[in-house]
């Protein structure tokens, strides 16, 4: 099965909001064992994820955007 979708614009997209719901739950995992976990705290720790993930993604289009030099 090729993947190679997975490379285009729409498949980084995804890929990005994945990682960032992974991490965001990774971060809800910690909190448990840690003993700090209430309700607010897991869903703000997928939350940090998910915003992750937008700001990755926004980081890359703006990465990948030919933007005009500065005037000097």
């Amino acid at each position: 099965m090729k993947l190679a979708w997975l490379n285009s614009p729409i498949g980084r997209v995804i890929r990005d909001v994945i990682e960032g719901g992974i991490a965001g739950a990774v971060a809800a995992v910690i909190a448990l064992q840690l003993d700090v976990a209430t309700p607010q705290v897991i869903a703000m720790a997928v939350i940090t994820g998910f915003i992750a993930a937008a700001i990755a993604v926004a980081r890359r289009k703006l990465v990948s955007t030919n933007a005009p030099p500065p005037p000097q």
